[in-house]
């Protein structure tokens, strides 16, 4: 797999650079005669990063840093002459300046494409202070001001962000196998029967397993950030759990680092325990058990050495999850958020009026950059969860200003495909505890899977009210409806209905887990009611009411949701038949 790919990436690399010495060539060809020597000049620099690239995107730019950033730094001349053809940079040339980063980022990678992009700010600002008087040649601005010009660049940045999808593809398919890999290791070490701790180097605890409290119940609720040697139950106790970390460090005797000190029970009282040390390269794993004789602790020694051995084997599969998502996070955002930012300048027509072929080219750039950074959002929250790294911010806020800026964020998107969205929050205020971002995210993705699922014609209705002492939000949808055997997988990371598979809207499946996910994290739940062509309501109900009199106050009624998306349905007929 990895030989098929690296061959992908010099055959695509190559074939991008020959392009774009087709591009160059093309515009030498319709250009005006006769060439001057500036201009020759200026179409030999354009072309001077395809040729280099024809010799460079392969294993030398692969492995080669020196070569990525000859590369990089070539990609500024086209937008450079383009430049000078027009004495300035504020003008249709800054558009020749996206020609770099796109296509490092189809055939070099994020990083990269981060580097050119960097070096094309730099290149379009200093040409901007340089001032450039007057243009060396007129040729390459009468050749960028026809539109079959620019309709060959826009098809070439087409072909660089495409390539530049697969790619992203393919490594967001390589991370939704390591969290499969990594998730069944981790479980393993939350429900292990044998009660575990997990130390850094430093001996603070990172976690722990749910059977500890049957050995030590009188540990705090939370014990990440603590010392290990706090569990003791007085000094000399402490003394023996640091004793014991040090001999694990050091090798120790043959049986490791074990040693047997008191904690507290239940009770409070003093209750000897015996534990084992076993040094990782990242600190220590410890095991726990209830104080036994010399000939019981011998006689479990082989088991708990094999449940220490598949702590650490979930530990390094638990890090090397956490390490991949956070280069693929820092590795992403930085170049989509550059191609996203040049494409929006393509989309607004900042520089004036071009052709409808590129305008169109922009904005399918814009659409796919946009949609990458959402999905990769979604996946580094869901991972956040997994791991329990998720930190509510809580704050105090009406809820109905939530709901309403989500309804109003989805509702253009909504007109667009020709579906109502209505917004019924009440009359009496929803003032709530809870983290503000994590309330938006669960309603911005319950609109907008219901937008996404809901044809021309139908209806959207949001609502929000106080009920039985708790915030209740529904979203319910007039749309193609859930089959009643797939709604036991909703909610499910990484799974998709039939209906979402069959959508020409993309997904990663996260968007409902999601919701789940952060109703939990709130002491609340998900439910879901669905039936195939009736369309689908999603309940979430969240007990962060800011008081028990406004809960009291609260009408306590149930929130008839497809009655009123019927009402809205009817009313939108009316309103087409009438127009």
């Amino acid at each position: 797999m990895q030989a098929i790919e690296k061959l992908f990436n010099v055959l695509a690399g190559r074939a991008l650079h020959a392009l774009w010495l087709g591009l160059c060539a093309y515009a030498a060809v319709i250009s005006p005669p006769p060439l001057s020597a500036a201009a020759m000049i200026g179409f030999l620099l354009a072309a001077i990063p395809g040729v280099l690239g024809l010799f460079l995107a392969g294993e030398r730019l692969i492995r080669s840093d020196a070569a990525r950033l000859v590369l990089a730094l070539c990609w500024t001349l086209p937008g450079v002459a383009a430049a000078i053809s027009f004495s300035t940079a504020i003008s249709p040339a800054a558009l020749i300046f996206l020609a770099g980063p796109a296509t490092l980022a189809a055939v070099a990678g994020v990083n990269q494409a981060r580097v050119a992009a960097l070096l094309s700010a730099v290149a379009f600002i200093l040409v901007v202070l340089a001032g450039i008087p007057g243009p060396l040649s007129t040729t390459l601005s009468d050749v960028l001001s026809r539109p079959e010009a620019w309709a060959a660049f826009a098809g070439y940045l087409a072909l660089a962000g495409m390539m530049g999808r697969t790619r992203l593809e393919r490594r967001l398919a390589r991370l939704e196998r390591t969290l499969k890999d990594a998730t069944p290791a981790a479980e393993a070490f939350a429900r292990a029967p044998s009660p575990l701790m997990a130390l850094d180097k430093s001996g603070t605890i990172k976690a722990s397993s749910r059977s500890l409290r049957r050995v030590i119940p009188g540990v705090p609720n939370s014990l990440v950030g603590l010392k290990a040697d706090e569990i003791g139950i007085d000094g000399a106790a402490q003394a023996m759990v640091r004793a014991g970390l040090q001999s694990a460090r050091e090798g120790g005797p043959a049986d490791g680092g074990c040693f047997t000190f008191a904690v507290r029970d239940g009770e409070g009282a003093s209750v000897p325990v015996d534990a084992r040390a076993v040094h990782t390269p990242e600190g220590y794993v410890l095991s726990f058990d209830r104080a036994a004789n010399t000939s019981d602790r011998a006689a479990s020694l082989d088991d708990r050495a094999h449940l220490i051995a598949e702590r650490d084997a979930a530990l390094a599969a638990n890090r090397s999850k956490s390490e991949f998502l956070a280069a693929v996070s820092h590795e992403l955002r930085t170049p989509l958020n550059a191609i996203i930012g040049f494409s929006d300048v393509m989309k607004q027509r900042l520089f004036g009026p071009l052709p409808a072929r590129y305008a169109e080219y922009g904005d399918l750039i814009h659409e796919s950059g946009a949609h990458l950074l959402e999905l990769i959002g979604d996946v580094l929250d869901m991972s956040k969860i997994e791991a329990d790294r998720y930190e509510l911010a809580i704050e105090t806020f009406d809820a109905r200003d939530v709901v309403e800026i989500c309804s109003k964020m989805l509702r253009l998107r909504a007109e667009e495909k020709g579906v109502a969205l209505f917004t019924d929050t009440g009359d009496a205020p929803l003032t709530v505890e809870a983290d503000r971002k994590a309330l938006r995210q669960i309603l911005l993705n319950l609109l907008s899977n219901a937008v996404k699922f809901t044809p021309e014609g139908g209806a959207i209705v949001s609502m929000a009210r106080a009920q039985d002492g708790a915030l209740v939000l529904a979203v319910g949808d007039s749309g193609v409806g859930i089959d009643p055997d797939e709604l036991d997988q909703i909610g499910k990371a990484w799974t998709q209905t039939r209906s979402a598979r069959e959508t020409t809207e993309r997904g990663a499946g996260l968007g409902l887990s999601l919701v789940r996910a952060l109703a939990e994290l709130h002491g609340g739940d998900m439910t879901v009611q669905s039936a195939p062509g009736e369309g689908t309501t999603v309940t979430v109900t969240l007990p962060v009411l800011a008081s028990a009199e406004l809960a009291e106050a609260a009408p306590d009624e149930e929130l008839e949701v497809h009655q009123r998306i019927r009402a809205a349905q009817t009313l939108s007929d009316e309103l087409q038949t009438s127009a």
